[in-house]
């Protein structure tokens, strides 16, 4: 039996760009057989601003979406906390696993790093950092020293995402940086997008631990499905 899990996700609460709740969006998941969802809101300066209160607040609204999903799973699917941040020097986000809320209240303004400080700092700590969708319009592709891997397919339905360009550039880099991660994700935003992606385990993924673990170990199959992903052009 293989278990499905989905890395890229978001929701209502913590994500100015989704529209659909916490619990609705665990609903569809458990509905569409996977067995954890790693949630990963946004984390920039622009959801902190939003958010009205500073940089505590928009810490205190991004775990308080992953609490109300753990609270809708009521043990039905296992629900994890990564996260999507930008970093202020550019556009480009980061999918990031392994960060806890109190490593997050520890580290004030994370997203004012340029992601060399702050690959430095995670590599350190155990915490892994992906590239999203690298091959997007308005995204700048940074080198494989610079992060842990690259997600090679993004399921949104709503955006080019050029996932065979990133598969490509993926399996090149993968020759001479033996270790590199390759991942995908629905980047589930909305009530009408259909889950998409993730990857396949031999095993339930249950803890940010064991996700780390499996990714490094690159023991899994991706989830993709282009039949729901846009992966067109949007102009």
């Amino acid at each position: 039996m293989k278990y499905k899990t989905e890395l890229h996700c978001h929701t209502a609460l913590a994500s100015g760009c989704a529209d659909e709740s916490e619990r609705d969006t665990v609903e569809k998941y458990i509905r569409h057989g996977y067995t954890t969802l790693v949630l990963t809101n946004h984390f920039h300066r622009g959801e902190i601003e939003d958010c009205g209160g500073g940089y505590y607040a928009a810490v205190d609204r991004f775990y308080e979406a992953y609490r109300l999903a753990l609270e809708a799973s009521a043990g039905r699917i296992n629900v994890l906390c990564g996260m999507e941040i930008r970093f202020t020097e550019c556009d480009n986000d980061y999918l990031v696993f392994g960060l806890t809320e109190e490593y997050l209240r520890d580290h004030e303004n994370l997203q004012d790093m340029e992601l060399r400080e702050a690959r430095e700092m995670f590599r350190r700590d155990g915490i892994l950092i992906i590239q999203a969708h690298p091959m997007r319009n308005n995204i700048r592709i940074v080198n494989p020293d610079r992060v842990d891997g690259y997600e090679v397919f993004n399921g949104h339905n709503d955006v080019f995402s050029r996932n065979e360009m990133a598969e490509a550039w993926y399996e090149f880099n993968l020759k001479f940086h033996p270790g590199l991660i390759k991942t995908s994700g629905s980047d589930h935003h909305d009530v009408e997008h259909t889950p998409s992606a993730g990857i396949l385990t031999g095993e339930p993924i249950t803890t940010m631990d064991q996700l780390v673990a499996t990714l490094r170990s690159g023991k899994y199959d991706l989830i993709k499905r282009p039949d729901i992903a846009r992966d067109r052009p949007n102009w």
